[in-house]
């Protein structure tokens, strides 16, 4: 069933005065759920059922802005709420059981589990043996050398290896050591010290955009012109300058192909350049960016190199902006070229050191 959020005809927003008086119960939960969120909280809204959903997001709609006021009233009415409850408990075993989980016996965990029709349980070690070995490494205790012998053994002799290098030689040599004292543990006391490792385990929460904003800013200046490019980078310096530093080395332009390509994958490059953008690109760049211009072509063919060299010095003269948009073709084929894995951007100079500092 398709859910729609309809406001009636000639609603307008609501103003502080209009929703000062006569709140609904679920109209005061929408503003506590938006101040949860606005303060990076998380709800787990799913629990709603559709039509409990739906109406959220019509409060959210139609209670536009309210005052200082009216929001001390609802939370005033919710710590009386609050105040009245004395505990609350889960409604299903279900909902016991998850709560719960992490404090009973794994057996009778699996016994409860197949007997409610939930299936077996998460295996905790398969998540921590999942985990990069930085995580790792984080959440082994200094202090008790057994138990970071017990997870070394249930990790593969790589990532295992991986981990002993992160420890300092003192630590690594109590964990060899203890290895030997883990011969005659049960599998139960393994299992609890899986339970107990990925209950440790950080959960990150949800981000809206996958790639930093110094790399999403960079994608934008890469398609942007030079003068634009110019004039960000440089107001962004005098507001940031570590950002802007970030957001150079994530750029990638027509002037880095000299020092950011092999030149092995020159060839790969001018394949999947129309031979009209190319001529045109290396015909204006032959001015305002000549190393790279000369470094395409010197790492072509003989014979392919003369023959643009030949078209070029007939192009003549190339327009700013036709030129521009030529060498971004050639740029963007590089960076389709580099997501696909087929070439490597080379990271740009001085970029270790901006590590570093």
């Amino acid at each position: 069933m398709t859910h729609q959020i309809v406001k009636s005809k000639g609603s307008v927003p609501a103003t502080p005065s209009d929703v000062a008086v006569n709140l609904a119960g679920p109209q005061k939960a929408a503003i506590i759920i938006q101040m949860i969120l606005s303060e990076g909280g998380s709800i787990p809204l799913t629990s709603l059922s559709s039509r409990g959903q739906t109406r959220l997001m019509q409060d959210f709609v139609e209670l536009g802005r309210i005052d200082r006021a009216t929001l001390a009233s609802v939370v005033a009415d919710l710590e009386r709420d609050i105040s009245m409850i004395g505990l609350s408990f889960p409604r299903s075993v279900a909902d016991a059981l998850e709560t719960l989980e992490s404090h009973l016996s794994p057996e009778l965990v699996t016994d409860l589990r197949g007997q409610l029709g939930l299936g077996a349980p998460p295996a905790p070690w398969a998540r921590v043996a999942n985990l990069p070995v930085e995580t790792l490494a984080d959440l082994l205790p200094d202090e008790d050398p057994k138990i970071a012998a017990v997870v070394m053994s249930k990790l593969d002799a790589e990532k295992a290896s991986e981990l002993l290098e992160r420890m300092a030689p003192e630590q690594a040599t109590r964990v060899t050591m203890a290895m030997q004292s883990t011969e005659k543990l049960g599998p139960d006391m393994v299992t609890e010290i899986g339970h107990m490792l990925a209950a440790a385990i950080p959960v990150e929460k949800p981000r809206a955009f996958s790639d930093a904003p110094a790399l999403r800013v960079a994608n934008l200046l890469n398609a942007a012109s030079p003068d634009r490019r110019d004039e960000v980078l440089a107001a962004l310096a005098e507001e940031d300058a570590t950002f802007a530093n970030l957001v150079r080395a994530s750029i990638f332009t027509f002037a880095d192909i000299a020092t950011r390509i092999e030149a092995a994958d020159i060839a790969k490059i001018t394949r999947d350049v129309p031979q009209e953008e190319l001529v045109l690109a290396l015909a204006y760049a032959k001015s305002v960016e000549p190393e790279s211009s000369e470094f395409l072509l010197g790492n072509l063919s003989q014979r392919m190199a003369a023959a643009l060299r030949e078209e070029i010095e007939e192009q003549g003269d190339v327009a700013k902006k036709a030129g521009e948009t030529a060498m971004g073709k050639i740029t963007s084929a590089i960076r389709k070229l580099a997501d696909s894995g087929e070439i490597k951007i080379l990271p740009p100079a001085g970029s270790e050191d901006m590590e570093d500092a």
